[in-house]
């Protein structure tokens, strides 16, 4: 299976089609084939092969995401982590194991990993701060941020149209 940050044949080039179709599925991910053909003026077999093709390429991944707030989880946290040299492979998976971690990023710059969590409260930060968090072998500083509001998220980021001319709108039928 492809992941985000990985593709196993290279870059994927997408055509303007593609493009049309990704802005449909990110408006509405369960938006029918059948739709999103009538949208863009060709078949459904058409939208199921390309949609196919993106998904086994790495174009796009078919995930569900969800609303940590929703869910109770109002406190959203990134975390800084500067790791022993040699360590983080392990400081990371190690990471990436722990329920509260939505996302586990090795970085350059003054931080070895990023990562974001989220929490019901801010005692509920505090206690992974200093328990979890701290039990962790390897780590030699992290710094801390509150994310008070999210204005944008990696799922809303049009990166099919970055650099290329906006799509021409179609032709009324």
């Amino acid at each position: 299976m492809v992941r985000q940050g990985q593709t196993p044949f290279g870059t994927v080039g997408l055509d303007d089609l593609d493009r049309r179709i990704v802005g449909h599925l990110r408006d509405n991910a369960r938006r029918s084939y059948a739709d999103i053909a009538r949208a863009v003026g060709v078949s459904e077999p058409t939208i199921r092969n390309r949609v196919d093709r993106m998904i086994r390429t790495g174009a796009i991944l078919p995930k569900t995401r969800v609303n940590p707030e929703a869910l109770g989880f109002p406190v959203d946290a990134m975390i800084g982590i500067r790791v022993d040299r040699g360590r983080m492979p392990e400081v990371g998976a190690r990471l990436a194991g722990m329920e509260h971690v939505a996302y586990v990023a090795y970085t350059t710059g003054t931080f070895d990993i990023l990562i974001e969590a989220y929490f019901q409260d801010k005692e509920g930060l505090y206690d992974f701060l200093n328990g979890p968090l701290a039990s962790v072998e390897g780590i030699n500083y992290t710094e801390t941020w509150h994310i008070l509001r999210t204005e944008k998220y990696n799922t809303e980021w049009e990166g099919e149209n970055v650099g290329l001319r906006p799509l021409a709108p179609l032709p009324d039928r």
